[in-house]
C-alpha cells in the first residue's frame, strides 16, 4: 500500500459533500432495508470526474494493493474507506473517497477503527508491513509494535491483500521489471514490493 498525497477536493464536491451527506444519512434512516446510493451531480460533474481526479493522484493505481492498470480486467471503482452504510454523513466526504480495483472493493461494508488509511501524515510502509520474500504476501513488520502489528493485519484481511493470486503476481512483476532496461515505476503495479524487491538484490 504506497503513501498517497492527497490533492484538494475538486470545488463542485467540496461545495455539496455535507448536505449530499445529509440527505443520504436520511434517506438511510428511512428504512430498515439498504438503500439504493447514487452519485450526485452538479453542473455536469459527478462519478466519472470524481473517478478521474482520484486517478491522477494515485497515478492510477489502486490505492491499496497498488494494481494497474485499472481498465477492463481491474475495474475502477471509487472506495467509501468509512462505509457510506456506517458512516452516511461522509459517503461525498473527499477525504473518505480512494480509487479502488474491483477486487480491493469486495472489503463492502466491513470497517475496523484499526484500519490503515494510506493518505494519512502517520502511514508509511515500512512502519506497518513487511515482505515475505518466499511467497510474495505481505506481513505485519515484525519490528513494531503490537498495535501496529494489528493494524497492519486488519488491513490485509479486510482488503485481501494476500489474495486472488495477488502475492504471485508481485513477484512476476519484480521479474518483469528487473528484466527492462529502463522501466518506469509507475508503469508497473505493486511498486512497494519492487522498490522493496530492488533493495534485496
Amino acid at each position: 500500500m504506497e503513501k498517497i498525497e492527497r490533492t484538494d477536493a475538486p470545488d463542485w464536491l467540496k461545495k455539496n459533500w455535507e448536505k449530499w451527506g445529509r440527505e443520504w444519512a436520511a434517506k438511510c434512516a428511512e428504512t430498515d432495508k439498504r438503500p439504493t446510493f447514487h452519485w450526485r451531480r452538479h453542473k455536469k460533474k459527478g462519478y466519472k470526474d470524481l473517478l478521474e481526479v482520484l486517478s491522477v493522484m494515485t497515478q492510477a493505481h489502486c490505492s491499496f494493493c497498488d494494481a494497474y492498470p485499472l481498465g477492463s480486467r481491474l475495474e475502477p471503482t471509487i472506495e467509501h474507506f468509512r462505509p457510506k452504510t456506517k458512516f452516511p454523513r461522509e459517503a461525498y466526504k473527499w477525504e473518505n473517497l480512494f480509487l479502488c480495483c474491483r477486487l480491493c472493493q469486495r472489503k463492502g461494508d466491513k470497517f475496523d477503527e484499526g484500519l490503515l488509511k494510506p493518505d494519512e501524515d502517520y502511514y508509511s510502509f515500512d512502519k506497518y508491513f513487511d515482505i515475505d520474500w518466499v511467497t510474495g504476501k505481505l506481513i505485519p513488520n515484525r519490528d513494531a509494535s503490537v498495535e501496529d502489528q494489528d493494524r497492519a493485519r486488519i488491513t490485509i484481511d479486510l482488503f485481501r491483500l494476500n489474495h486472488n493470486g495477488k502475492h504471485h503476481d508481485r513477484k512476476r512483476q519484480l521479474r518483469h521489471f528487473e528484466q527492462m532496461a529502463d522501466p518506469d515505476i509507475d508503469e508497473f503495479p505493486y511498486r512497494f514490493f519492487i522498490i522493496r524487491g530492488q533493495r534485496q538484490i
